[in-house]
C-alpha cells in the first residue's frame, strides 16, 4: 500500500500508518434544524441538491450551525466539523438564505481572505460558481473584502481616512471578509475620527451592524491572541443592545478547550456543533476524505526538509507519474525555504513532465491565480510548493502531500488538504519532523504501531498528545492576560466624556471572573509600565498588538515580487542589497503595486534580493555591550546589535539603530548550538524565534524578541539560569 521510502543520511527509518476514510452524516427533513417540513429549503433557494437517496444537500453540522445562529441561545458557537466538511457554508448559510442577515468574518491570512472571496463570489477564470451564484445572491454589491493593504488603497484613492472607509464598509455590506488584525485595531480604539467622539464609529458600527461574527481557523493563534479576542468580545457584548445579543461563530476542527473554558468563565453561553462521522460507507453519510498512507520522517542532525526532498526526488516523481496527471503539494514553514525548494526541484524535474509551482506570501494574486489554473488544467504532473498561504482553508485537488508542521492544529489542517477529491488510485502523505523537536518523534513512536490502520478520531488525539505544548504555556495567560486586559480598559478610561465608564465597569466585572483579584492589581502595574518610557512602554506596546512587533520586518524586492518578511528568517538563505525607500517604491509602482502596502512605520530596512543561496548562512547576533550591561532572565531593551554569519558586510548593520524588546538566557559559549537547549527544555515550536547572541565579553545567550520574549518571561521559572530571578511584573 503506497510508496516505500528509503532510509537516507537525512532521515531516520520512517513510521508509516494508514488513515481510514471519513464519512459525514447528512441532514434529513425529519426534525430538520432549518424547520423544513416536507420540502428542503436549501434545495428550493439554491442549486444545491441532495444526492440520490437523501433529502437534503447539507451535512448535519451545517444545518445545526444554522439553527444555533438563528434560533439558539448561545452567544458563542464552535463548529468543530472535520477539515473538508464545509464549515464555510455553515458560516454563511444564514446570509445566503436571508438577504437582510449580515456577517463579519475574520480569516488569519490575506491569502485565505481572497480564497474565501472566490468561494463566495465565484472564480470566473476557473469557471467555478461561488455560493452567491448558487443561491442567487449578488456577490458584487453585497460582499466586501477588506485587509490592511486594501484599506490603505481605498484611503489613497478616496483621499480620505481609514475611519471613514471602515464605517462605509460596515454600513453597506452584507458579508465582510477581513482579518482579526483590523477587528483588533477597531476594538482597541486605533481607528477614530478627530471630528467624532472616540466612542463613536467604527466601534459602534462594528457592534451594531453585523448579526454574526465569524472567526475561521482561530486555533492557529496562541494564548496572547486568545486574550485579545476575549477582550474584544466583551467590548462588543456590552456595546450591543440587549435585544440583539452577540453571536460569534468559531469554525475550527481543532479548538482549544482552555479557551472555551475561559469564554464560559466570563459569562458567555457557549455551545459546540460537531459533525457525526464514521469510517465506512453507510446510508445517510457522504465521503469527505479518502484513505491516506501516512509516513512520519524524522530528519537527521544536520539535514533540513530541502535535503530530504532532493534525496527523495525519484520517489516523488514515481508517485506523481503513476497517476498520469499527478498532483502534489509541499507545505514548508518558511518563505525562504519555499523559494529554495522551488528552484532546486525545477532543476531536477523536467518541466514537460512535472511542473513545479509556488504559492506563498512572495507571489501576488495574479501569479497565484495563474498557478491555480495550471494546477487545474496542465497536461503534465504538477507539484505546488507553498507556505501557510496554502495550508489554511485552501482547497487543492491532490493525491500527494508533503509537509512540515509546528503544532497539532497546524498538523490537522495541513493533512486536511489531502483526500478531499476522488479520482486518484492512492493518497500519500509525508510529515517532515525537524531534529530540534525530538520529543515529538519519541511520543509518536510510543503511540503508533507501524503499519496499523487507524481511525481519524483516535489519530487526532495521538497528534494532540505528541505535538501540543506543555500545560505550562497556560502560564502566559496567568502572567500577562490581566495586564493585557487592563491595557484595553485603560484606553477606554482615557476618554473624558464619561460615556464609556459604564461599559468599562461591566467589562471589569466579567474579566474578574477570569483573573480574580489580579485584574485590579494589574491596573497599577499598567500605569507603572507607562512611567518607564523605555522597556515598560515597549511591553505595553507589545501587549496591545495582535500578532506581535514589527521591529524585524524587511520590505523585499524579489524580481517582480514585492513583500514584507521577517529579516532574521530571510537572511540565512538570501544575498541582498540594501536600498532606500524611494528606489523600492519606484520599482513596486512599475509592477502595479500600491505604495500604501508598504507602511514605513513598520519596515526597518528595504532590500533588493540578489539571489537565493543553496546553502544556509550561519546567522547570529552580536552586541557591543558587555556582560555587566546586559540584563538576563528579564525583559529588557537591547540595542547596538550586529548581524553575523552573512557574507555581505553591510547586512550586519541592518539592526544597528534599533532598540528591541528582548529576553536573554545565558547558555554555554563553547557549544555552538547550546541556545537550542532552551527550546528543548520548554518544548518550543520550530517557528519560535530563538536566536544566538554573543556580547562584547564573548558570553553567549539564547535570545527572543517581542511576543516571543513575553512568553519566555512567563515560563522562565522552568529554565535553570532563571530559577531565582524575580518576575518582571510584581
Amino acid at each position: 500500500m503506497g510508496s516505500k521510502l528509503a532510509t537516507t543520511r537525512s532521515s531516520k527509518l520512517p513510521v508509516k500508518v494508514f488513515l481510514k476514510p471519513l464519512y459525514s452524516q447528512l441532514n434529513t427533513l425529519e426534525s430538520c434544524p432549518l424547520g423544513c417540513q416536507g420540502v428542503c429549503r436549501v434545495s428550493q433557494q439554491s442549486e444545491l441538491q441532495p444526492s440520490e437517496g437523501n433529502s437534503c444537500p447539507l451535512s448535519l453540522h451545517q444545518a445545526q450551525t444554522f439553527a444555533a445562529v438563528k434560533q439558539g441561545t448561545a452567544d458563542i458557537i464552535f463548529n468543530t466539523a472535520a477539515t473538508g466538511d464545509g464549515k464555510s457554508l455553515a458560516a454563511y448559510l444564514s446570509s445566503l438564505l436571508n438577504p437582510e442577515f449580515r456577517s463579519l468574518s475574520l480569516y488569519p491570512t490575506i491569502e485565505l481572505v481572497t480564497d474565501q472571496e472566490k468561494q463566495i463570489k465565484g472564480d470566473p477564470e476557473r469557471q467555478i460558481k461561488g455560493y452567491c451564484q448558487k443561491f442567487g445572491v449578488d456577490g458584487v454589491i453585497r460582499v466586501d473584502t477588506l485587509y490592511g493593504a486594501e484599506l490603505a488603497r481605498r484611503v489613497e484613492q478616496a483621499k480620505g481616512n481609514k475611519f471613514k472607509e471602515l464605517q462605509l464598509s460596515l454600513k453597506q455590506n452584507q458579508i465582510i471578509l477581513t482579518n482579526p488584525d483590523i477587528f483588533h485595531l477597531i476594538t482597541h480604539f486605533r481607528y477614530h475620527n478627530p471630528a467624532y467622539n472616540r466612542a463613536e464609529l467604527p466601534l459602534a458600527s462594528l457592534a451594531i451592524f453585523p448579526d454574526l461574527y465569524v472567526a475561521d481557523e482561530f486555533h492557529i493563534f496562541g494564548v496572547h491572541q486568545e486574550a485579545a479576542i476575549l477582550n474584544s468580545l466583551l467590548l462588543i457584548r456590552h456595546t450591543r443592545s440587549r435585544k440583539r445579543p452577540i453571536k460569534f461563530l468559531f469554525t475550527s476542527a481543532t479548538p482549544k478547550q482552555n479557551f472555551i473554558s475561559t469564554l464560559r468563565s466570563t459569562g458567555f453561553e457557549v455551545t459546540t456543533v460537531t459533525g457525526n462521522y464514521v469510517s465506512e460507507d453507510i446510508p445517510g453519510f457522504r465521503q469527505i476524505l479518502q484513505q491516506v498512507n501516512l509516513e512520519f520522517v524524522q530528519l537527521g542532525q544536520e539535514a533540513d526538509s530541502l535535503t530530504w526532498l532532493v534525496e527523495q526526488a525519484e520517489t516523488i516523481r514515481k508517485i506523481l507519474e503513476k497517476e498520469g496527471k499527478g498532483r502534489g503539494l509541499i507545505i514548508l514553514n518558511s518563505v525562504a525555504q519555499v523559494g529554495r525548494a522551488v528552484r532546486k526541484l525545477q532543476e531536477i524535474f523536467p518541466e514537460n513532465r512535472i511542473k513545479v509551482l509556488e504559492v506563498s506570501g512572495r507571489i501576488d494574486r495574479q501569479e497565484r491565480a495563474k498557478n491555480q489554473q495550471e494546477l487545474d488544467s496542465a497536461e503534465q504532473s504538477v507539484l505546488v510548493i507553498g507556505t501557510s498561504a496554502v495550508d489554511v482553508g485552501v482547497d487543492f485537488k491532490i493525491h500527494l502531500l508533503i509537509f512540515e508542521t509546528s503544532d497539532s492544529a497546524t498538523f490537522i489542517q495541513r493533512l486536511g488538504r489531502l483526500g478531499r477529491h476522488q479520482g486518484f488510485s492512492a493518497y500519500n502523505a509525508f510529515v517532515l519532523l525537524p531534529n530540534r523537536t525530538p520529543w515529538v518523534w519519541a511520543r509518536l513512536r510510543d503511540r503508533l504501531t507501524p503499519g496499523e490502520e487507524i481511525d481519524r478520531d483516535r489519530f487526532q488525539d495521538i497528534i494532540a498528545e505528541a505535538f501540543d505544548p506543555p500545560r505550562e504555556f497556560e502560564q502566559y495567560r496567568t502572567y500577562w492576560g490581566a495586564l493585557q486586559a487592563q491595557g484595553m480598559l485603560f484606553s477606554i478610561s482615557q476618554k473624558k466624556d464619561g460615556v464609556m465608564q459604564p461599559l468599562q465597569n461591566r467589562m471589569m466585572n466579567d474579566l474578574r471572573r477570569v483573573y480574580g483579584e489580579q485584574l485590579d492589581k494589574k491596573r497599577g502595574h499598567w500605569c507603572a509600565l507607562g512611567k518607564d518610557k523605555e522597556t515598560g512602554a515597549a511591553v505595553q506596546q507589545e501587549l496591545l498588538r495582535f500578532r506581535g512587533g514589527s521591529d524585524l520586518q524587511a520590505a523585499v524586492w524579489d524580481g517582480s515580487r514585492f513583500y514584507i518578511y521577517d529579516l532574521l528568517r530571510l537572511l540565512p538563505y538570501a544575498e541582498i542589497e540594501i536600498i532606500n525607500r524611494d528606489a523600492f517604491l519606484q520599482a513596486a509602482r512599475q509592477c502595479d503595486r500600491a505604495t500604501t502596502e508598504f507602511d514605513d512605520r513598520y519596515i526597518q530596512v528595504y532590500l533588493k534580493l540578489q539571489r537565493w543561496s543553496d546553502k544556509r548562512f550561519p546567522i547570529g547576533l552580536e552586541c557591543d555591550r558587555g556582560t555587566d550591561e546586559l540584563k538576563r532572565c528579564t525583559l529588557t531593551l537591547i540595542s547596538k546589535l550586529h548581524i553575523t554569519g552573512h557574507p555581505q558586510a553591510e547586512v550586519g548593520r541592518c539592526l544597528r539603530q534599533q532598540k528591541l524588546l528582548a529576553f536573554l538566557v545565558s547558555v554555554n559559549r563553547n557549544q555552538p548550538n547550546s541556545h537550542w537547549d532552551i527550546s528543548n527544555t520548554l518544548h518550543l515550536s520550530p517557528m519560535f524565534g530563538l536566536y544566538r547572541l554573543r556580547d562584547a565579553d564573548d558570553e553567549c545567550y539564547a535570545c527572543a524578541f517581542n511576543q516571543d520574549a513575553l512568553l519566555l518571561e512567563a515560563l522562565k521559572w522552568r529554565l535553570k539560569p532563571c530559577e531565582k530571578s524575580k518576575p518582571y511584573i510584581f
